[in-house]
């Protein structure tokens, strides 16, 4: 195949929007040849007893023609560590899959806090259109066989060392969004050496936006039960339908509140990440300390606690 192309599997929430649209791009030494439409049609989406690894290689393959000498080949996509609201199953089958489509691939794998994380995917999953209070959505599974929210999903030693063992310790790299937050510049620049990106010479200007954070934690007892009169992705046939989340009235509620007076006060009232700070106190501890243990000194991992 040529250049080994880098495979970044996610996890959802850790800055991969922006590395899909502002980092990984062909003035930063990469080249994109798949998107998640891509990653779902070739790799996801087939059931296990009709999978075949070729049509994704041949993919490839095709999207590799047009790779330019220096340039590292992208697939970039966080549905690849399985889905949040749903535990994350699966994922060590995409990672197998993964290991027979293109077993030279190096493996980027990007990580948060996970008392950080928690709160955000359940934002999203409001911004898809949930109802459940965090409540409800954290408890997981109530009935067999329904798949729901499994705290296991954000172990991520588990996922790391399957990785590890599947293409190689050397082979797998470790980014937290701590580290992107803490110096952008640097993290890009290990990324950059890890894979043999010898066209990297730094952030551009442009790679340096910060997208919007979503609406703050206080809103949402107001957008979860917009979201029983709105159409969306996890309600799709609402009783009554006064539009579609994420846009219409569950746009116009989030951002009348956050424009209220004194908002900047209420702001301090997250009432996802206090529920996640005491429900998942410990939980990760000794994930955590396994996955100190996998990735050396060379990943900070003090905010992991």
């Amino acid at each position: 195949m040529g250049a080994r192309p880098l495979l970044h599997v996610g996890y959802h929430k850790t800055a991969t929007s922006w590395m899909q649209n502002l980092l990984f791009v062909p003035e930063h030494g990469y080249r994109k040849i798949a998107d998640h439409s891509d990653a779902f049609e070739h790799i996801i989406g087939p059931h296990g007893l009709s999978f075949d690894p070729s049509f994704m290689r041949r993919h490839i393959a095709k999207a590799m023609e047009n790779i330019n000498p220096g340039e590292v080949p992208v697939i970039s996509s966080e549905i690849l560590s399985g889905h949040p609201f749903f535990g994350g199953v699966n994922s060590d089958v995409y990672a197998h899959r993964l290991a027979l489509i293109a077993p030279d691939a190096r493996i980027l794998i990007s990580i948060r806090s996970q008392m950080k994380i928690l709160p955000s995917v359940y934002m999203q999953y409001l911004l898809r259109g949930g109802t459940m209070t965090p409540a409800q959505f954290f408890s997981g599974e109530t009935e067999l066989g329904y798949f729901a929210f499994r705290p296991q999903h954000f172990e991520y030693d588990r996922l790391i060392r399957l990785y590890q063992s599947l293409f190689g310790a050397e082979n797998v790299h470790v980014l937290t969004q701590e580290s992107l937050k803490a110096d952008m510049d640097a993290a890009a620049a290990r990324l950059a050496k890890f894979c043999d990106n010898t066209v990297f010479a730094g952030l551009n200007p442009s790679a340096r936006q910060v997208y919007a954070p979503g609406y703050p934690e206080f809103e949402v007892p107001v957008l979860r039960r917009v979201n029983h009169v709105q159409r969306s992705v996890l309600n799709p046939n609402p009783m009554i339908s006064l539009g579609t989340t994420p846009k219409g009235l569950y746009r116009a509620c989030g951002g009348i509140l956050r424009r209220l007076p004194f908002a900047h006060l209420l702001d301090k009232h997250r009432p996802v990440s206090a529920y996640v700070a005491k429900q998942f106190a410990s939980y990760f501890s000794a994930s955590n300390a396994r996955l100190a243990e996998l990735v050396g000194k060379d990943v900070d991992l003090s905010d992991y606690g």
